[in-house]
């Protein structure tokens, strides 16, 4: 009859890894008893309030809130075979993060609401050109699109911002507000003539213009056109001002509207 020592590893190091086998062992079978009881499909960090849950019928990872029901955030994989991901979220801070060059594509969660997703595209060649367009998407695949082109050019060249529709098609732009452009100056001058019928000058400066060309125009604020206003017009159009003429048939003060523009 063998005696009880006799059932013991030959040495130390054998038993110490006899024991640590089964440590591991053990150390399994108590996770697959967990997982066991767990409900089926779904894995998650506790059981309710905070915790992040992994759903392995919808294979979408969730954040959920203290009370255990709201969802701050979702990260589920898109069923239209393209192979992307889908996110949602209720986040009370702002977040960022850094992405590589290509394409986000945004659509609702259910398939076939728009034919057409919207996008942000980032594009750079590395030593010409940094461009981000944003595209509008559509609902259906034959409506426009509209376009947001932010283009930056190297070696210190002018950056252009476009608006348009797909294939530099027409675009309408809707502006609820004042557009101000710092190659566009206006504004109104009072003018009284030196004598009846005699062409009277007032110069306006400082204007400071953007672009290379100048265009300027002027109208009298009146109903007398032809009759006791009989003319007004415009010289020395530059980025800094320009002259404003009005001759009329008396020595009335005359309010004149001008406007210039650079391009």
């Amino acid at each position: 009859m063998p005696r009880q020592i006799d059932q013991l590893p030959p040495d130390a190091t054998t038993l110490a890894r006899k024991v640590r086998a089964l440590e591991e062992a053990v150390r399994e079978l108590r996770a697959a008893r967990r997982l066991s009881s767990a409900t089926l499909g779904l894995v998650q960090t506790a059981p309710d309030g905070d915790r992040v849950a992994l759903d392995q019928r919808s294979k979408s990872l969730k954040v959920y809130g203290p009370d255990g029901e709201t969802v701050l955030a979702e990260l589920g994989p898109t069923s239209d075979g393209g192979g992307g991901l889908w996110t949602r979220g209720n986040q009370p801070i702002p977040f960022a993060s850094t992405l590589s060059s290509g394409e986000l594509a945004f659509r609702p969660v259910q398939n076939g609401v728009v034919q057409v997703p919207g996008k942000v595209y980032y594009d750079t060649e590395g030593y010409q050109y940094s461009d981000l367009t944003l595209t509008s998407g559509a609902v259906s695949a034959t409506d426009h699109r509209a376009l947001l082109i932010l283009e930056s050019l190297y070696a210190g060249q002018t950056p252009y911002v476009y608006v348009q529709g797909e294939n530099s098609t027409q675009c309408n732009l809707d502006v609820l507000g004042v557009v101000t452009a710092q190659n566009i100056a206006y504004g109104q001058v009072t003018i009284t003539p030196s004598a009846a019928n005699t062409p009277t000058s007032a110069n306006i400066s400082g204007l400071g213009l953007k672009g290379s060309a100048f265009y300027g125009v002027a109208t009298a604020a009146t109903s007398a056109v032809g009759t006791s206003v009989t003319g007004v017009g415009v010289t020395g159009v530059s980025a800094n001002g320009l002259n404003v003429w009005l001759t009329r048939s008396s020595t009335t003060a005359t309010t004149v509207y001008w406007i210039v523009m650079g391009s």
